[in-house]
This record gives C-alpha cells, sequence and structure tokens, in this order.
C-alpha cells in the first residue's frame, strides 16, 4: 500500500455514520441508561436490594471493578511495552487498544462508587486538607487503588492523545480541503491537532518524548494490578492472603484485555473495511500472545493450589477444597477451561489463522476472566475461619442490571471512538514504508540548524520518497547549506543523525517531574500521617514501605506530566495553525526539504538537490 492508500483506509471510516451505526448507538445508550436507572434505584432504597450480606460484603461490583481495571491491562501492554520491545505488529491494533483502555478504566472508576452506596461520601477518601482533620490512610490499599487508578487513567489518557496528535492533523487536513477551513469539523480537528506540521524538530521532540511515555507507562501497568490485588492480598482471609496475587492479578489482566481486543477487533475490522491496514498476522500474534498469558494463568491455578496444601494450613486448606469440590465448584473449573484449556487451542495454526475461532475463543476467555474475579472475591468471603459464619450469595437483578449497564457504557463510548478518530496509528503504518525506502547515510560534517530565518529566502523541495528526502538533506548539508527543516507525515529516525541534531531537552523536563513526583509522594503520605499520629493496622504513624506506593503513582504521574509540558513547548504544539511553509500534503504522501537560500545560492542548491530527483521545487522570497 501507498502513504495515500493508508491514509484513505484509515480516515474513510470517520464519514458519515449510517442507520445500523446510529440503531447500535441508541440500543448501547438504552442499555446504559437502564443501569443509570437501576443505580438511582438503588441509590434510593439502599444497598439492601443487592445481594450483599454477611459475610458476602464484596461481591459483583468489585468483581466488575477488577474485571474493568484488567481489561485496561492491554492498551498499556500493545502500546508501551512491547513499543519498548520494537514489536512491529503492534502498530495495526495499538490504537484500537489504547481506546479500550481508557474507556475500560473510566468504566472501573465507577463502580467502588457504586459499591459505596452512599455516593454523596467518596470525597472523603480525596486527600485534601481539612480542619476535621479526616485524612486518608495511606497505609490501607483501597487508598492506593485511588492513586493507581487515578494514575493509570490520566497517564493512559495522554499517552493515546500523543499518540494521535499526527493522525489529527491528517484528518484536519483532508477535512479542509474537502469542507473548507471554516467547517465545524475542520475547526474542530484544527484543535485537537495543535498546529501539528510534521516539521523534523517536532518529530525529533516527539520520538523522545513517546519514548519515555512508554519508559513510565511500563511499570505502571504492572503496579495497577498489583494495587488491585493487594485490596484481597493485604486481608487475613484464606485464599485471598497470598504473595502470589500480584502477579496472578497482572497475568490474568492482560490475558482478559488481549481477548478484549480480539472481541472488539475482529467485527470492528469488517465494519470499518480495515482489511488492508489490519491483517490476520497481526490477530495471530495476538494469539500467541493469548497463549503464553493463558499458560501463566494456568500456573498461577496450580501453584495456588500448591500453596493451600504445602502450607499446612488447616483453614487455607479446606477453603480450597470447598472452592474445587464444593457448590461453587462448576464456578471454579469454568474458569480452568476457559481461562486455561480453551485458549490453548491457539496452539494450532488452523485455530489462530480463522475468525471464527478467534472470536469465540475471546469471548469464552472474557466470560472465564469474569467468573475467576467472582471466585475469587465471593469464594474466600463466604468461606473463612467460622464455620457459623459460613454463607451463601445470589446476585440480585439490580447488580446484574447495573453490570449489563457498564457493558453498554463501554461500548457505546468504543463506538463512538471509532466515528470521531483514527482506529489505526496512520503515522506508525506509514512508518513502515519509509523504513524500506530509507538507505542508511553518513551524518553531515557539521550540525543543522533547524528553523529558517523570517528575513531570509527559502526553497521547499517535495518528495514522494522518505529515502530522497534523506538524500536531498544530506547532499545540500555537504554543499554548505546549514539552516535547514524537514517536512513528513512519518518520523524518519535517520535524518536527527544525519543533521546533528542535539538531544532533546524533554528528558530533563520528565527527571525533573519524576523526581518531583516521587518527593511529593512521600511527603503526602507522611504529611498526611503526621496530623493524627494514629497507629493503623499495628504500623506506626511514618510507614515508609507502604508510603513507597504513593511515591511510586507520584513518579509516574508527575514525571509524564511533565514529559507532556517538555513536548508541548519545544515542538510547539500551542499554535492552532501548522508551520508558515507547511503544506496539507506532507501530512498524507509527501516529504518536504526547507532550506534557508539566498538569491546567489539558488543554482547551487539546485545542483545539490539533482541526485534526489525532488518532484517540486518552491522558492519562497
Amino acid at each position: 500500500m501507498s502513504y495515500g492508500q493508508i491514509n484513505d483506509d484509515a480516515l474513510n471510516p470517520m464519514g458519515k455514520p449510517g442507520l445500523a451505526y446510529l440503531l447500535a448507538i441508541v440500543m448501547l445508550a438504552g442499555l446504559a441508561g437502564l443501569g443509570a436507572l437501576s443505580l438511582m434505584y438503588q441509590t434510593q432504597a439502599g444497598m439492601g436490594v443487592t445481594g450483599l450480606n454477611r459475610p458476602v460484603g464484596w461481591a459483583v461490583y468489585i468483581t466488575n471493578f477488577v474485571f474493568w481495571v484488567g481489561i485496561a491491562h492491554s492498551g498499556t501492554l500493545i502500546s508501551a511495552i512491547l513499543y519498548l520491545m520494537r514489536a512491529k505488529w503492534r502498530d495495526a491494533v495499538s490504537r484500537s487498544a489504547e481506546a479500550m483502555t481508557i474507556f475500560a478504566v473510566m468504566t472501573a472508576g465507577l463502580f467502588p462508587l457504586i459499591h459505596l452506596g452512599r455516593l454523596w461520601a467518596a470525597y472523603y477518601i480525596v486527600p485534601y486538607p481539612s480542619q476535621r482533620e479526616l485524612w486518608p490512610n495511606f497505609v490501607s490499599p483501597l487508598v492506593w487503588d485511588v492513586l493507581a487508578v487515578t494514575t493509570y487513567l490520566t497517564v493512559s489518557l495522554i499517552f493515546w492523545y500523543i499518540g494521535l496528535v499526527p493522525d489529527l492533523a491528517a484528518a484536519r487536513d483532508r477535512y479542509r480541503a474537502e469542507l473548507g477551513p471554516e467547517h465545524l469539523k475542520s475547526r474542530i480537528y484544527r484543535a485537537l491537532a495543535l498546529g501539528w506540521s510534521g516539521s523534523g524538530t517536532q518529530w525529533h521532540h516527539y520520538g523522545r518524548s513517546y519514548l519515555f511515555f512508554a519508559a513510565l507507562a511500563t511499570p505502571l501497568v504492572v503496579s495497577v494490578h498489583s494495587v488491585v490485588s493487594w485490596d484481597f492480598a493485604m486481608s487475613l482471609l484464606p485464599g485471598w492472603h497470598s504473595a502470589i496475587f500480584p502477579p496472578y492479578f497482572v497475568a490474568g489482566a492482560i490475558h482478559s484485555g488481549l481477548a478484549m481486543v480480539l472481541t472488539l477487533m475482529i467485527p470492528m475490522r469488517k465494519l470499518l473495511h480495515l482489511e488492508r491496514l489490519v491483517e490476520m498476522h497481526h490477530f495471530e500474534m495476538l494469539a500467541k500472545t493469548i497463549v503464553l498469558t493463558a499458560t501463566i494463568v494456568g500456573y498461577a491455578y496450580a501453584v495456588e493450589a500448591f500453596i493451600a496444601w504445602y502450607s499446612g494450613d488447616v483453614t487455607e486448606w479446606q477453603n480450597h477444597k470447598w472452592r474445587v469440590f464444593g457448590p461453587v465448584a462448576w464456578m471454579y473449573w469454568l474458569c480452568v477451561v476457559c481461562n486455561v484449556l480453551v485458549p490453548w487451542l491457539f496452539v494450532f495454526r488452523r485455530m489462530r489463522t480463522r475468525f471464527l475461532p478467534l472470536l469465540v475463543v475471546s469471548l469464552l476467555v472474557n466470560l472465564g476472566m469474569w467468573f475467576e474475579r467472582l471466585m475469587i472475591i465471593y469464594t474466600s468471603l463466604a468461606h473463612d475461619f467460622l464455620p457459623h459464619n459460613f454463607g451463601r450469595y445470589l446476585p440480585t437483578w439490580v447488580e446484574l442490571t447495573i453490570t449489563a449497564g457498564s457493558f453498554g457504557f463501554f461500548l457505546l463510548f468504543f463506538l463512538g471512538f471509532t466515528k470521531l478518530l483514527p482506529t489505526v496509528p496512520l503515522s506508525e503504518l506509514k512508518g513502515h514504508l519509509a523504513e524500506k525506502e530509507v538507505v542508511p547515510t553518513g551524518a553531515c560534517s557539521h550540525r543543522v540548524r533547524p528553523g529558517l530565518p523570517q528575513h531570509r529566502p527559502a526553497v521547499l523541495a517535495v518528495f514522494s520518497n522518505a529515502g530522497r528526502l534523506l538524500q536531498a538533506a544530506k547532499g545540500c548539508c555537504d554543499g554548505g547549506f546549514k539552516v535547514m527543516e524537514t517536512f513528513s507525515p512519518v518520523k524518519v529516525e535517520e535524518l536527527s543523525g544525519v543533521m546533528k541534531h542535539a538531544k532533546s531537552p524533554v528528558r530533563w523536563f520528565t527527571l525533573a517531574g519524576a523526581l518531583a513526583g516521587l518527593s511529593g509522594g512521600f511527603w503526602l503520605a507522611g504529611g498526611t500521617a503526621l496530623v493524627n499520629r494514629l497507629v493503623v493496622g499495628g504500623k506506626p504513624p511514618l510507614s515508609w514501605v507502604p508510603f513507597c506506593v504513593v511515591g511510586f503513582e507520584g513518579t509516574i504521574l508527575i514525571g509524564s506530566l511533565a514529559n507532556l509540558a517538555g513536548l508541548v513547548l519545544f515542538a510547539r504544539l500551542f499554535r492552532l495553525e501548522p508551520h508558515p511553509f507547511y503544506d496539507p500534503r506532507f501530512s498524507r504522501d509527501k516529504f518536504g526539504l526547507l532550506i534557508s537560500c539566498g538569491a546567489d545560492e539558488y543554482e547551487r542548491l539546485k545542483a545539490q538537490l539533482a541526485p534526489a530527483h525532488p518532484e517540486e521545487l518552491h522558492v519562497h522570497q
């Protein structure tokens, strides 16, 4: 495919929605609204309308919270971890996985409030100074949850949006050409694109900033579900109090998240006509990764049973036997079948290269992972230390309706995303073409200064090939031209080396923000603890080990915000209009080289550009 074909295939789905799409929106909005009405009824009538009881005080709502946080993990895995590992197959599915992350975290964030019952009391856990000295307890894993999920949502949202900026510029230029600059669509995408012009300076800072976002998000994806698991592992209940929970939960989160990517991407590929961009190879690689995560989850199931037996703890062992052979055994074995045995079918190439098996297995994994979270939460509460305290639990229609409404809420946002934003990363897919066109060349003898002085004339050379752009830049540099700027729809890594760009100062912003977040997190937790100096859970007021969670989340959050500030400042992403010499074709399929050139140097410049065969030359006086 050419650059233009990739551009068109990715932006065509953003056209006028059809009747089927509008009907789907109405149905999902109705389902979400039904969940909202059930929540209103629960708020008015009280938590007695749910199946929650003694001893089962946590059930479907906390199951949904853990499930949706787990679904959110695949976006960061695909976008950040696989980006650092240079796995190129991630590109076609990364944008949709990132969007899924945002909407899943938004959905997950609703359930602690729904489970709280009294929604108006939620502000008690917000860390703000209060004359009543009602400060949150930073030793509690429930407060860690608030910090971890809030940080994860913020960082994922920034990471997703920054990845969208070059593609939003392509949408801006397309709608300007088709609808005119004053059309509402053109004005919206112009504002969202932040004045992106694809200049070499912008790509240079953008590349470093995106790398730092990926580096910050990678430990975050591991920490978030570890913190969620500590909601259970920090207690003393049998089946919960286990050191295996953090890796167990992280592996399960990635497992369910990858399955949800398959569930959403397979129909989306067909409905949006993305067959040329999202190929079977991408789904096959996802299926192979699911085989790995299914193996890890299966290993965790086996180790959990081994720990219960080898520990010699009678209560732990009887709880595990009740879970495996008791009245709820169907739930345990459903998890084993759906989460381990069924995904192993992807070992056979025939199963992982056909759309129907891919979709069916992904749906079964989603089902199994939801019941796994319910099984973990419910069985430990219903079968604890005291036989007279054993109990049962059945969800009511209120809980089931709110759960169904959460799926409608999530899918409503995702369906809106498919029409309003590019569902595949244009710049990254185009980058694969540029890599094939580029021929490595040596660096210039001197450093090229980016940008152009306003008082000198300039020449703009236009190319259709990234390799020729690189060749032209090297030739002009060797010819003595020291002030140049490039424009391209993709990041051409070799340009920074050829033109000897200085290292991006964005890294210092990121480092300063991370250090400020680390010290600020410990200061917040320590200062809060010293307000009342209470001994909580047998721990002294200043408990530095639990405070490490707060410090870590502060490091990632403030470091990411500082990284964003550095990118906006140095890439000049605070304008509505792009570079004065910008051509809208530079976001689609053309490359530009802008050289500062006096009138007496034009012929010499033309001779230096000749070997690269520029398609157009424009002289700007």
